[in-house]
């Protein structure tokens, strides 16, 4: 199967965002809507860090404040350093190769 689009599949991505933005341009660039494009982005990114395997440091924040405050909480450079180790464990302790 000879698929034209995965060949030029940055092209076509780009070409998507694109035309959608500008056929949402009164909606996109009004500033009323902005704090929840702000939000849609941050949704976004959330899911593509989940996606490939990253957790998100402000839901952890979130869960120490909630359910443990009386712990000290992990800096953002720690927690992801944690979260690679438990993911890709290694004996030595050197660096992590990808399971692969």
């Amino acid at each position: 199967m000879n698929l034209k689009f995965a060949k030029g599949g940055k092209t076509v991505i780009y070409k998507i965002i694109k035309m959608t933005i500008m056929s949402q341009k009164e909606l996109i660039f009004n500033p009323k809507n902005w704090s929840r494009i702000a939000t849609l982005w941050t949704r976004l990114q959330q899911s593509f860090r989940l996606m490939v395997g990253v957790p998100d440091y402000q839901n952890y924040l979130e869960h120490m404040k909630k359910n443990h405050p009386d712990l000290d909480v992990m800096d953002e450079k720690t927690f992801h350093r944690y979260c690679v180790d438990a993911r890709y464990p290694s004996a030595k302790g050197g660096l992590k190769k990808c399971p692969c």
